[in-house]
């Protein structure tokens, strides 16, 4: 359909449009495994920051816990990309995701047997990091292969829902499950989800050309993959503005059970709701970004939403009003994904098939580097505040996007 006519076309068949991902069978079982398996990353990531809080009482030991993950992702992901364009996709991700539910029920069971300690929190989340490094670009790659390319955009955009909506719904459950019954179980649930995911995916059939790789030629596809984003100005622009949406503006979720406990005076149930209002915020930016993805001027877009989210950041870090805080979570979490989703649609639609894997495996690691922008935030917040330290991240953030605008007119000037 053209875009003269898609502006003509009635609600109710936009709305079906927007769903058109959803009627290839493969992708139906993909998304309601990732359904699954977001639900446990999300009701996990509270329930390992209160449990590491209740352990120590030290944000500076919270962002340790998160670099712990973070250092093996950021080691691996460049090879993981490479598998992920030489090996099974599906395979990958159906392991990572069983290993992933073996250490919710490992780290379950020390907390029920009281023999949990910060170190056992720290060994798994290593583990966890080193499974992350392969299964994030496995999974992002598989996308293209289970939709036709006019349905990838609406592929990602769907697919961007499922993170909102366990956004809106894991951090709110987590939240309660803790208050109810406890870290423990609330662990156990997260096995249960995972495992849940690994049945829906069992039976997607992909198609697989096994491709044989000496290990001489692992270190050249990492570099073929490090030289295509480098020749690409909007790939490594991207890229870049997602590094430090990562490292720096989402230091305000790694922080927000501080300013839960300490700034706001709200407990577990607190923390979980910022999170969820956050999570609601963010599917409305991804429903208004799919709804209005014929519209132009992709890089004023990209932009505009940066300086928004930095300069929300920065409201909310100095807010001491919890009303008001959850109205910026709300706004913090639609306006990064109005400019994130749109940065992932243009990725995924032009990238080579070939080079998917690496380059989707580098732009996964920007997102996992956000236990490192933790790191940094959670050493300003010993000495100087948690305000001063989510602060800072949002100035960064706005101050990026500020420098694109200036320095490079040619991402300004992108329409789509």
């Amino acid at each position: 359909m053209s875009q003269t006519s898609a502006a003509t076309v009635p609600g109710s068949q936009r709305l079906l449009q927007a769903l058109s991902a959803l009627r290839h069978r493969n992708y139906r079982l993909y998304w309601f495994g990732q359904l699954s398996s977001v639900l446990a990353q999300n009701m996990e990531g509270v329930a390992q920051s209160w449990l590491v809080l209740e352990l120590t009482n030290s944000p500076l030991l919270l962002g340790l816990t998160g670099l712990t993950f973070a250092a093996p992702t950021i080691l691996l992901s460049l090879l993981g990309g490479v598998i992920a364009d030489r090996a099974d996709r599906r395979r990958i991700m159906i392991l990572s995701q069983s290993a992933s539910a073996l250490n919710f029920l490992i780290i379950g069971t020390l907390v029920m047997t009281e023999w949990i300690a910060l170190w056992h929190v720290m060994v798994l989340a290593f583990v966890s990091g080193c499974v992350r490094a392969f299964d994030r670009p496995s999974r992002m790659a598989l996308l293209p292969q289970m939709v036709p390319r006019e349905d990838i955009p609406n592929a990602v955009a769907i697919g961007g829902t499922i993170w909102q909506l366990n956004r809106l719904v894991g951090p709110a459950v987590a939240g309660m499950a803790i208050y109810l019954i406890g870290i423990g179980p609330t662990y156990y649930f997260c096995f249960v989800a995972s495992i849940s995911a690994v049945g829906l995916w069992l039976p997607i059939r992909i198609e697989h050309r096994a491709t044989a790789l000496a290990a001489a030629g692992l270190v050249q596809h990492m570099i073929d993959g490090l030289r295509f984003i480098r020749a690409n100005e909007i790939y490594y622009t991207f890229i870049g503005m997602t590094f430090f949406n990562s490292v720096f503006g989402m230091s305000y979720l790694i922080l927000m059970p501080v300013f839960a406990r300490n700034v706001l005076d709200v407990g577990s149930q607190g923390v979980g709701f910022l999170r969820s209002t956050g999570g609601a915020g963010a599917l409305c930016g991804v429903l208004a970004a799919a709804y209005f993805s014929h519209i132009r001027g992709k890089g004023l877009q990209v932009i505009g939403g940066a300086v928004t989210f930095g300069l929300l950041i920065m409201f909310f870090a100095f807010s001491k009003s919890y009303p008001l805080s959850l109205a910026l979570a709300f706004f913090l979490g639609l306006s990064s994904q109005l400019y994130m989703t749109t940065i992932n649609t243009i990725l995924q639609v032009n990238l080579p098939d070939q080079l998917r894997g690496r380059v989707m495996g580098i732009f996964g690691l920007t997102w996992d580097l956000m236990p490192v922008g933790g790191m940094i935030a959670g050493a300003i917040a010993e000495f100087a505040g948690a305000p001063v330290a989510v602060g800072f991240g949002g100035l960064m953030v706005a101050g990026m996007a500020a420098t694109v605008a200036i320095a490079l007119p040619n991402i300004r000037r992108l329409e789509q």
